[in-house]
């Protein structure tokens, strides 16, 4: 039987690809948890005024990109919508699958905050006679969010590690990188190795910060 050993020349000799694979990954996630931020927020705040139309269109949103597996919508969006002449790059559809994949459950997020919050906190508001609106932006949104934190964390977190799902349609981030430099070396371990340790110390800083956003948050609220 022959033994396999670990080869640190090859990873050291490997790493210059593995980290640009990061880069592409850590710009990735950035872009698409912004923009999942963005479309959660819009879609609470139509769903929670009731807009005519929209909000039917943000439920059906959600039910769609809640309701099938990411790498389906990938695989529609990248491979199917070319069929009726729709066609973006495998780096723009990668960015626009999962934003909307996270947007639809950033807004689920925040519409459970908003749901849980007492009732007489927005009674309160309109007995001073705000208008709805003026209660949901002021009262309702930043009371939500403080609570929603780590709720929206944990969604930024799956949101980078099914990043690596691109792979399938060719977007060079780190698993794409690693999964070639497999199938040019052979080397597995080493690629491997460095996927494990690469999306560790990404998830493991964004949960430091969540924690220390959700500290700072919390100031002013500790009893």
């Amino acid at each position: 039987m022959t033994g396999i050993s670990f080869d640190w020349h090859y990873l050291w000799g490997a790493a210059p690809f593995l980290l640009a694979g990061l880069r592409l990954t850590l710009e990735l996630a950035a872009v698409c948890i912004v923009a999942s931020v963005v479309i959660g927020y819009i879609g609470v705040t139509i769903l929670y005024l009731n807009v005519p139309v929209l909000a039917r269109v943000m439920r059906g949103y959600i039910a769609v990109f809640r309701g099938t597996p990411l790498l389906v919508q990938i695989f529609f969006f990248y491979f199917g919508l070319p069929e009726i002449g729709v066609r973006v790059d495998a780096l723009w559809s990668g960015i626009i699958v999962l934003s909307l994949w996270g947007g639809a459950y950033q807004l689920e997020n925040l519409r459970g905050a908003v749901d849980s919050l007492p009732r007489r906190l927005i009674e309160a508001a309109r007995s001073l006679g705000l208008h709805p609106a003026r209660t949901f932006f002021f009262i309702v949104l930043p009371v939500a969010t403080r609570t929603v934190v780590p709720a929206m964390m944990n969604t930024a977190v799956s949101t980078t590690k099914n990043s690596a799902l691109l792979t399938a349609i060719g977007v060079p981030e780190l698993t794409y990188v690693a999964m070639d430099n497999i199938a040019n070396s052979a080397r597995g371990l080493e690629n491997f190795f460095a996927l494990f340790v690469g999306y560790l110390v990404i998830v493991a800083s964004m949960s430091c910060l969540a924690g220390l956003l959700e500290a700072r948050l919390g100031r002013g609220f500790a009893r």
